[in-house]
């Protein structure tokens, strides 16, 4: 491999990126949706025969690929730095219950939705599953750029979408009989168990790192910590940003945590952040829009996706006590779908869910309503959040 395209490729995706961030602030929407569009054009360029994958290579280049996924890694690390454990508290209850509303819906109206239009009702039950994860990455972004990530609002999509997530892939199991439930809620267990013993020690283990008396150690220990926690989510649930968000949790008590934010903020929002939504939007397809068989499909799928969201999370926050604005707001965070809906996919085709002929149209109408999805979100959370912007 000639590592030498990788490098010109990364340059041109950070200038783009700006660019389109900087276009973007312009036109008051977030900037976070011109990253993401020149993604796109730079990735259709490759798509549509224009420029050489092999020296432009957003595309199936492990090397872009891995530090592109380090920049949401980063990224829920920063809002796990950035939580105020008590707020989550105060909405756990709201944010389970809009988790579980938000997951029920999607599945149910997917599932009613196909089945209606003559698919089969395994194929139907696995489209549901592939509706019920959220993007937690954009929406993420795209509130701490707009200043309202430490909201209630803020703090109850974020773990909403933590938990949709875990709830995607216990579903995705049970439709496919593949793996074991019990072994997964063991991990879980642990998980939940290695989290708490990071939460008692951590302050002993930032002390050991400052008696090192060496340059930048407490930072190296807390991107250490970062990566170990990211390892263990991605090894037991191929979930790292789960992983990276329990850090910046755990170190979110300590003062050297917030401390070293700026550090990380600076290695994120330079490098990493902004290749990881030029390396998503690179990946959108806009062929698969001319694949006519696949648009009744992805119609349906971005209606049931857009809808059952905003109306299921938004439904458990309005139950919960929350008013009609707030609980929009919730709706709205939860729309946008990536690599979640697209590995749930893959882990039905794979298990032969999908019948072969009906394959390359469930593919085509995935990609369509994540497209659709990922570009409609930060315009409508801008408006959702119009008041709070206005203050901030």
């Amino acid at each position: 491999m000639d590592y030498s395209w990788v490098l010109l490729t990364l340059g041109i995706s950070l200038i783009a990126g700006k660019l389109g961030d900087h276009f973007m602030e312009k036109l008051k929407l977030p900037g976070v949706l011109g990253e993401i569009l020149m993604g796109m054009f730079l990735g259709n360029l490759i798509y549509f025969g224009f420029i050489d994958g092999n020296h432009l290579t957003l595309h199936n280049n492990e090397i872009f690929e891995f530090l592109s996924k380090l920049g949401i890694i980063f990224l829920l690390f920063l809002g796990g730095l950035d939580t105020n454990i008590a707020e989550v508290k105060k909405t756990g209850a709201i944010a389970t219950v809009s988790t579980v509303f938000g997951v029920l819906f999607p599945l149910v109206m997917g599932y009613l939705a196909l089945v209606s239009v003559g698919y089969p009702s395994q194929e139907a039950f696995a489209a549901g599953v592939i509706l019920t994860a959220t993007s937690i990455g954009l929406t993420v972004r795209v509130m701490m750029d707009l200043g309202v990530l430490k909201t209630d609002v803020g703090y109850a999509s974020l773990s909403a979408s933590i938990m949709d997530d875990f709830l995607g892939i216990m579903l995705i199991i049970f439709v496919v009989g593949m793996g074991d439930l019990t072994s997964l809620f063991g991990k879980l267990g642990l998980f939940v168990i290695i989290g708490f013993i990071g939460w008692k020690l951590i302050g002993k283990y930032i002390s050991f790192a400052e008696k090192l008396h060496v340059q930048r150690g407490i930072l190296s220990f807390i991107l250490a910590l970062l990566f170990i926690f990211s390892f263990l989510a991605e090894n037991w649930f191929e979930a790292a940003i789960e992983g990276s968000f329990l850090a910046g949790l755990i170190l979110s008590k300590t003062p050297e945590g917030k401390a070293v934010m700026n550090d990380v903020k600076t290695i994120g929002y330079s490098f990493l952040i902004p290749l990881f939504f030029v390396y998503t939007g690179a990946s959108l397809d806009l062929g698969v829009f001319g694949n006519y068989d696949a648009l009744s499909l992805a119609v349906i799928l971005t209606v049931v996706a857009v809808i059952s969201k905003v109306v299921g999370r938004g439904l458990g926050a309005k139950l919960m006590g929350w008013n009609t604005k707030k609980s929009l707001q919730m709706g709205i965070g939860s729309i946008p779908r990536a690599e979640i809906a697209l590995i749930n996919l893959m882990v039905a085709v794979n298990a032969g869910i999908i019948s072969e002929g009906n394959v390359p149209k469930f593919i085509a109408a995935t990609l369509i309503f994540i497209t659709v999805s990922i570009l409609i979100t930060p315009p409508l959370l801008k408006w959702a959040f119009k008041d709070e912007c206005t203050l901030n």
